[in-house]
């Protein structure tokens, strides 16, 4: 029904959409900081993020209340731009329409928006609270027709009314699930008057081409690959086979990962160039207990427990190869950046903080709990003991896995 629903308005556009790819969601997504950016008309999540995130922004509303969420529950955060100046509206189509949808939009030229959605020192511009109606699908969101700015809980339109906006005007967008997520949904902007389809540039293109082979044998092996750097803003899979052959853009600087059940994970750094095309052999060792690898892509905010988005795709890493080997278990050990300090109590509560984050990653995506432990080394194993720059100093802030038993 939702499906058909979704083909038949479409369809009735007089203007060609284009459909943004999801991305691997975290529980940095779940927070207004980690808001993915929409680019396109039409953008599918094909799940939510579980829970708030890594900080309850919304909270401590009354249940009544017509622009706000009492609290979140199971949020995402986007944030897009109106590419012209025009009427917008929107619909959330749930892809099971027993999830109940609720969304608040805040309109972002403010600075330090984030910080100041907490402190309730702006108020959203639109809202829409009501139970979801299963008679239209579940839908939700901004219609021209619609009344009311606002819709409270309870029985009530699913329709706010429509914005009028100025070409490149910011807004930022929590969608929140009242009840755990069933599936995910779609996200379709409209625009009256519309904007102009986009131009495609054309580039030089350069082939990538990636084999994974046994490191002792050197035979080829089919594994798993995570890519990130090769499409701007997500990271591309890939699975099944030892070798892969991709078209993208020059000077595209990468991080590769690969996975295999019974392998030591793998990740490395390809630095952009502009031959025409680019070899890189991933080798990859079985896994053993003690064997230790230094996820370097997990990068953390100054001296806090918050991930960086440049993280996302070492923590899909982690994730698969949790999955692919299930006999598998970890210890996961947090360092700090603390040069020139002993390694005080300090240091080795903030590492431990940042081994848990990676911890709860794994918990929320249904690792089980008795296959992961974490611990916290404080400053006393620094890769640059006297960091030199900003990147020597995040290369200490890191996180290591250690197999403890398979």
């Amino acid at each position: 029904m939702i499906r058909s629903l979704l083909c038949s308005v479409t369809v009735a556009l007089a203007f060609s959409l284009w459909a943004q790819a999801p991305i691997q969601l975290t529980q940095e997504n779940g927070d207004c900081m980690g808001a993915i950016v929409i680019k396109d008309s039409v953008y599918h999540q094909s799940e939510a993020v579980r829970g708030f995130g890594n900080l309850l922004e919304i909270k401590e509303n009354p249940s009544d209340d017509k622009e706000w969420f009492e609290r979140e529950h199971h949020s995402t955060w986007y944030k897009f731009r109106a590419p012209v100046k025009t009427t917008l509206s929107f619909d959330i189509i749930p892809d099971n329409i027993e999830d109940d949808i609720d969304f608040l939009l805040f309109n972002g030229a403010i600075p330090g928006i984030c910080d100041k959605i907490v402190s309730k020192q702006v108020v959203p511009v639109r809202s829409n609270i009501s139970r979801n109606d299963m008679a239209n699908g579940s839908i939700c969101g901004l219609r021209k027709d619609a009344p009311d700015e606002f819709v409270r809980s309870g029985v009530g339109s699913s329709f706010s009314s429509a914005v009028e906006v100025e070409e490149g005007e910011l807004f930022y967008l929590v969608v929140d699930y009242q009840d755990r997520p069933r599936a995910g949904y779609t996200i379709h902007f409209h625009y009256d008057p519309p904007p102009p389809p986009p131009v495609e540039e054309k580039k030089e293109q350069q082939h990538l081409v990636i084999e994974v082979v046994d490191a002792k044998s050197g035979k080829p092996v089919d594994a798993n690959l995570t890519i990130e750097g090769m499409e701007w803003g997500q990271v591309v899979e890939a699975r099944g086979s030892s070798r892969y052959e991709y078209d993208m853009d020059m000077y595209r600087n990468l991080s590769i990962g690969c996975v295999r059940k019974g392998y030591m994970f793998f990740s490395t750094k390809v630095k952009g160039s502009t031959e025409p095309e680019l070899n890189v052999k991933v080798e990859l060792l079985p896994i053993a207990p003690g064997e230790h690898v230094v996820l370097q892509d997990i990068r953390f905010v100054g001296n806090d427990t918050k991930v960086l988005r440049s993280s996302e795709a070492s923590l899909l890493l982690l994730l698969r190869f949790m999955q692919e080997n299930p006999s598998v278990k970890i210890e996961v050990q947090g360092h700090v950046n603390g040069p020139t300090f002993k390694n005080k109590k300090e240091f080795i509560e903030l590492s431990e903080a940042r081994a848990k984050s990676v911890y709860d990653f794994l918990l929320v995506n249904d690792i089980e709990p008795d296959r992961i432990d974490y611990v916290g080394i404080g400053n006393a194993e620094m890769l640059f003991p006297e960091p030199k720059n900003k990147e020597q100093s995040e290369a200490n802030r890191r996180v290591e896995i250690k197999v403890v038993g398979h």
